[in-house]
């Protein structure tokens, strides 16, 4: 699958990065940018193909719009003049649903409403899709495949799209914050930083694989490590707390009612 990127921003550059790590080059990847600079730099960088017009899009199978959504109305007019009947439009674009990019279009388009989050970057995202009825079932097939490449993919009702910032795609915020504050306790106890770094990041991995692979209750795994009179139901009676779970919870709320508004 040969794909367009319209737009050069955060997500759309990690997202490219992951393809070029998974052996997606300027032969499968093509960039529109609207600044022509900003455009040449971004292709040299990043070995994907520059598009000076919408008209090449004509070459590729699927159009991920990576605009803001100040922009979309303005950049999808332009689009739709060059908008193939075999064309599937991928839409990042925070808080647009399905049928809002629909109802700028005469037609109606394929359509796939894509939440990634910034480890597909390095190949290990986790990234939510949904997508209308024109989506044929092996176009949908053939899309999920190639989003493999950037991590873990997974087909949801859009109905819970708006869900997905506050469980993925904010989320890693959190564990960055965890892995500093664990980090800087372990250097105040002597421990390299640099090793600190790598070692709660490696156990962090650890743990979400338990998870994942075992199937197992988190509270299950949890109370495997907590034995009794041990060291670690000690740091769990502290986080519970100081409000430990309560404030995940809160923070995760507080994504939501923002994404809401």
């Amino acid at each position: 699958m040969r794909i367009a990127f319209i737009g050069g921003g955060k997500m759309v550059t990690e997202m490219v990065r992951g393809f070029n790590r998974s052996g997606l080059t300027r032969v499968d990847l093509g960039i529109w940018m609207r600044n022509k600079d900003k455009l040449h730099n971004f292709s040299v960088k990043h070995n994907i193909t520059p598009l000076a017009k919408m008209s090449e899009l004509a070459r590729y199978d699927a159009i991920v719009l990576g605009i803001t959504p100040k922009n979309y109305r303005e950049v999808i007019s332009k689009i739709a003049k060059h908008l193939c009947e075999n064309h599937i439009l991928i839409s990042i674009v925070g808080g647009l649903s399905i049928q809002e990019i629909d109802d700028e279009f005469d037609e109606h388009p394929k359509i796939i409403r894509l939440m990634p989050n910034t480890p597909v970057g390095v190949n290990a995202g986790v990234l939510a899709m949904s997508k209308n009825e024109f989506v044929e079932k092996k176009e949908a097939k053939q899309v999920e495949e190639t989003l493999s490449r950037l991590g873990y993919t997974h087909w949801i009702e859009e109905s819970l799209m708006h869900l997905m910032p506050a469980v993925t795609g904010s989320s890693p915020t959190f564990i960055y914050m965890l892995v500093e504050a664990m980090a800087d306790n372990a250097v105040s106890e002597g421990l390299n930083r640099d090793l600190a770094y790598q070692m709660i990041s490696e156990m962090i991995i650890g743990a979400g694989t338990m998870v994942r692979q075992t199937k197992e209750h988190p509270g299950v795994l949890k109370d495997q490590v907590t034995t009794p009179g041990g060291s670690t139901i000690q740091g769990v009676k502290m986080l519970e707390e100081k409000g430990f779970r309560d404030s995940i919870s809160k923070a995760m709320d507080a994504i939501n009612a923002f994404n809401k508004a």
